[in-house]
């Protein structure tokens, strides 16, 4: 096992003994918090991409991370109304059954589910290292986007929907629908400047701000949106959005020597 790999593995599996169980209240079913979570190492990685412009994903900047976990899939509709039953008297049209990614949903909302479950909403930095190869620039699977390969839900302004959780290929690290599908709320608030601060160690965005990044693009937006180091924004109270959605991440915090 390579080095860099022993602490945070060695973590995760005390992690995972000590964290509760979550009990779905329909079904009485207990099970692992994370499970269909996938691991991503420690380490330092490019993000953002200077071709978006400052208010996208300009400048390209290093940034290090230490390891943690994020969720496989895009939370469903059936997994937020375990939480939050009365969601399916709202749901979107866009992206109605029982497996389709979430939307409708405000930033706070997004990130009391997460709290619920015992996870947060991953930061900016967390959801682009997850999502890429390690060019802001590139698509999760690679430099272009072919419609007729099944890479992605989305890309092309669809007038459709959003396709069930899991419908297209994982990409290198066994994570889905990082592209497209639906646009993902983050935890860090938006600026402008925040790129310009150079290196950056664990960042969690500035302190306060007016409007929440989110990531991915989606279903009903441009091919550009989907591109890994591409960033937007959205108000965070706002639960109309029928294209925003999101997805739970842990941190893995290396015990002090």
């Amino acid at each position: 096992m390579p080095a860099v790999l022993k602490i945070p593995v060695l973590i995760l599996c005390l992690f995972v003994l000590l964290v509760p169980s979550i009990a779905t209240p329909e079904e009485g079913e207990v099970r692992d918090m994370t499970e269909d979570m996938v691991l991503i190492p420690a380490g330092v990685f490019s993000q953002g991409c200077d071709q978006f412009g400052p208010q996208h994903g300009a400048p390209t900047h290093r940034v290090f991370l230490h390891a943690f976990m994020i969720d496989k899939y895009e939370v469903t509709n059936e997994q937020f109304e375990v939480l939050f039953p009365e969601h399916r008297l709202r749901r979107s049209k866009f992206s109605n059954c029982d497996r389709c990614p979430v939307s409708k949903v405000s930033w706070y909302e997004a990130a009391d589910y997460c709290h619920i479950v015992g996870k947060a909403l991953p930061s900016e930095a967390q959801w682009e290292r997850a999502a890429g190869p390690g060019n802001g620039c590139d698509f999760p699977w690679g430099p272009t986007f072919e419609p007729d390969k099944n890479q992605a839900r989305g890309g092309l302004k669809l007038k459709d929907n959003a396709a069930p959780v899991g419908s297209y290929p994982p990409n290198q690290h066994g994570i889905h629908d990082m592209a497209g599908n639906m646009w993902e709320w983050v935890g860090d608030w938006f600026s402008i400047d925040f790129y310009h601060l150079g290196d950056l160690y664990n960042p969690r965005g500035p302190s306060s701000g007016m409007m929440k990044v989110r990531r991915g693009g989606s279903w009903s937006d441009s091919v550009k949106a989907m591109a890994t180091g591409y960033r937007d924004w959205s108000y965070p109270h706002s639960r109309g959005f029928n294209d925003i959605g999101f997805r739970c991440a842990i941190t893995l915090i290396p015990e002090k020597r």
